[in-house]
């Protein structure tokens, strides 16, 4: 513990050198990620701020808008980026979900269907290829805007970065419906990212409940932060969607399934998901991306797995029927967890939420 809390420390310094030095335009060591060309269904827009709520620093965001826009618009996903690339220079950490997450290549393998064990970076497991495959020969995938910013690291007391985050993302928000080909509505708006984006997500998203809702925290990272990330989805102004992703060995697998069980006893609905795998870019790339966009292509339609709609009500939101589901072995939430019902809500590949908060867990 003490390990992590000096590990913690040390990034803590060497972010806020590294945003004096980017505020400074001068460039930092570390920098992992490269520009690279839109999917093919996209087009690439940067949006350039001198200056942002990250300490007044410039900051980037890249927009990627499809090319087919039906005429009622396009719903719209937020996603934040990883540790790392928080740690770079905000003029490439900006491209780490197009270049490291290889979120255009999911996108893709979306739109083309018949999902194999290598759109998944070999992570995925015959369910998960039998049950997305499923969605997508019901309905296929239509995807959305998609927003990557970059934006500060992580903090164990997250609320300073967090009021950053917070005030971003309803700039960005904010600018879309006005700029953006996108349906100018919460219903249709969502927010995700990937570990230290994860955590950004669950806790500036509920800040941001009015804007978004959907939230999607994949491999979020939770160590030592159950008590703000509690009160922050508690404090929420409306019902969102809530949905964790993790893996067999992700090592921030044991605080979110601690987080889950904290809001089950609170009887916030959320879900979570156990894929294979541990905390690294291939998660992000393979059913980190996968689950996350199929999910929001869904649930920002407000539309079933198969694509079915109207959706029954709960909690003022629509959620999908029941779907037939494999029960957990070993749950480890057991004491909190409700028993398995045959359901896959939200358009993701497994667990689900009954009344209260039902989690279900499916393991490798």
């Amino acid at each position: 513990m003490h390990s992590r809390r000096a590990f913690l420390g040390a990034a803590a310094a060497l972010s806020a050198a590294a945003l004096t030095r980017r505020a400074r335009g001068e460039p930092f060591d570390g920098e992992l990620c490269h520009p690279v060309d839109p999917p093919p269904s996209s087009t690439f827009t940067m949006w350039e701020y001198d200056k942002s709520p990250f300490y007044g620093g410039p900051s980037r965001v890249l927009v990627a808008t499809p090319k087919v826009i039906p005429p009622e618009g396009l719903p719209m996903v937020i996603l934040l980026p990883g540790g790392h690339h928080n740690m770079q220079g905000y003029k490439t950490g900006v491209w780490g979900w197009w270049d490291e997450y290889k979120l255009g290549q999911a996108d893709t393998a979306l739109r083309r269907g018949g999902l194999t064990d290598k759109d998944f970076e070999h992570l995925s497991r015959p369910s998960d290829l039998e049950r997305m495959n499923g969605a997508l020969a019901a309905k296929p995938y239509r995807g959305m805007v998609m927003i990557t910013p970059w934006v500060v690291v992580r903090q164990l007391q997250p609320g300073p970065h967090g009021a950053m985050v917070t005030e971003f993302l309803r700039m960005l928000v904010a600018r879309a419906h006005k700029e953006l080909p996108v349906i100018p509505t919460r219903a249709a708006t969502g927010v995700g990212g990937m570990s230290s984006g994860g955590l950004w997500a669950i806790y500036s998203g509920s800040a941001c409940a009015d804007l978004f809702s959907t939230v999607v925290g994949i491999q979020p990272f939770t160590e030592e932060l159950l008590d703000p990330l509690r009160a922050a989805v508690l404090a929420r102004s409306q019902p969102q969607r809530l949905r964790f992703l993790t893996a067999k060995d992700d090592h921030q697998r044991k605080p979110t399934e601690a987080l889950c069980a904290a809001l089950a006893k609170d009887g916030v609905p959320f879900e979570l998901e156990v894929f294979r795998g541990a905390h690294s870019a291939e998660f992000a790339a393979g059913p980190g991306a996968l689950d996350a966009l199929l999910t929001f292509d869904r649930a920002l339609r407000g539309e079933g797995l198969d694509g079915s709609h109207p959706l029954p009500s709960r909690d003022g939101l629509a959620l999908p029927a029941p779907f037939a589901d494999d029960p957990p072995k070993h749950p480890p939430l057991a004491e909190h967890a409700a028993r398995p019902t045959a359901g896959w809500p939200l358009a993701a590949v497994g667990a689900a939420t009954a009344v209260g908060a039902a989690v279900a867990l499916r393991r490798v």
